[in-house]
């Protein structure tokens, strides 16, 4: 069976780690890798754009003139990555590999309809200031039921999966998390389970988990709990800090998304602050 991972492209979107993050996957993984570049309905595009532009001189000829011309600039820098990272050389007989795919319309939909046929989502890792990649995550990681790989501006590790680290809480979303991570965490050379004390021993079920990783073939997991007083965020960072993890793989906004907003939650703290790629799904 042929895993398939979606990477989401877009002019707006950062790609040099994410085709890093992508390339290693397929090839961990034996995967097929569908790059969606997506561009603006020059129709839909001309209404949003205000009369001060548009007396400049910009026409939905011109959006459309413009989006194609940036589609063939990705294309070439998708088809360069293929022949580098050898995914070019991977298909036929192998049955995995790198197919390029073009759509015309919004984010939202075009990844929540093929992010439901994927294996993995592979997206930068949005910040408060990135309109575009945060659309993009939120349509990834709420609309697909798919983990999600986030990464950042931080440097990849040479394997994700050396160290992976495990964010548990009971919760539903951790629940799809760790177990669309599965692929991920046979892998693993090593494999920590994190809880905070707040949720209690017997609220997460902790033997319990590690029971049905191991039924799973992952690597038997340690468990740790926080060293200080920080909040969960805080010490979910530092403990993937000082244990040297190399993926975190955690449920997204498993308290509601607005309460999150408001009081800051462990999800947003990671988004800004994590130290190595993560993993979500909601």
């Amino acid at each position: 069976m042929t895993t398939s991972i979606l990477m989401p492209l877009a002019i707006e979107l950062p790609v040099t780690q994410v085709f890093d993050a992508t390339s290693w996957l397929a090839q961990e993984l034996k995967a097929q890798v569908r790059g969606a570049y997506i561009r603006p309905d020059p129709t839909t595009a001309s209404f949003m754009i205000p009369e001060t532009i548009m007396a400049a001189g910009v026409t939905r000829e011109s959006i459309e003139t413009e989006g194609r011309r940036d589609a063939s600039i990705a294309k070439a820098r998708f088809d360069e990555w293929c022949n580098t990272s050898g995914l070019a050389q991977a298909g036929g007989a192998a049955g995995w590999g790198a197919t390029w795919s073009e759509h015309v319309g919004e984010f939202e939909p075009i990844i929540t309809r093929y992010g439901r046929l994927s294996n993995f989502i592979v997206l930068p890792r949005p910040t408060a200031s990135e309109v575009v990649a945060q659309r993009c995550a939120d349509a990834a990681i709420f609309g697909t039921g798919r983990p999600t790989l986030l990464v950042g501006g931080e440097t990849l590790p040479a394997a994700l999966t050396d160290h992976i680290l495990i964010a548990w809480n009971g919760s539903l979303e951790a629940s799809r998390a760790v177990f669309g991570a599965a692929p991920l965490l046979r892998l693993a050379k090593r494999v920590t389970i994190f809880t905070a004390r707040e949720y209690g021993a017997e609220a997460v079920d902790l033997n319990d988990l590690a029971v049905a990783l191991r039924e799973r073939g992952v690597r038997a997991p340690q468990v740790v709990f926080p060293t200080n007083e920080h909040s969960t965020g805080p010490a979910l960072v530092m403990a993937a800090e000082t244990h040297h993890a190399t993926l975190i793989v955690m449920g997204a906004y498993t308290h509601s998304r607005m309460r999150e907003a408001f009081l800051g939650g462990v999800t947003k703290h990671l988004l800004a602050h994590a130290p190595v790629p993560l993993l979500m799904s909601h």
